[in-house]
């Protein structure tokens, strides 16, 4: 069966902002990949700071150049804080229900 046909509309605004929006999730998300980079191994110390630093001002400089997304990449990392806050984001065990190993000591390995 032919999928449905999706009626074509002109690029909007809102459109733009989308996407703009979603390589912003999509790159602050995938931050781990990048500091995991060999050629970035020289400005990784204290953490990647310095490559999220220069991350977040080049993201910030592709959205000046779209009137109206200027916040974006602010918000996003306010949302992304939010997030980790409120233990729906960052380090969580990806299956909550299976119980976290523990360090066993000398006796009880005997058993």
């Amino acid at each position: 069966m032919p999928a449905e046909k999706i009626e074509k509309e002109p690029w909007a605004e809102e459109h733009t902002s989308a996407l703009l929006q979603a390589t912003i999730n999509l790159v602050l998300a995938h931050r781990p990949e990048l500091y995991a980079t060999p050629e970035l191994r020289g400005v990784s110390d204290n953490g990647g700071n310095r490559i999220n630093q220069k991350l977040q001002q080049m993201l910030k400089k592709l959205c000046a150049a779209y009137p109206g997304a200027e916040g974006l990449v602010e918000a996003q990392i306010r949302s992304l804080k939010e997030a980790k806050a409120n233990g729906s984001g960052g380090g969580q065990r990806s299956n909550p229900t299976t119980p976290k190993k523990r360090k066993m000591n000398e006796e009880e390995k005997a058993f």
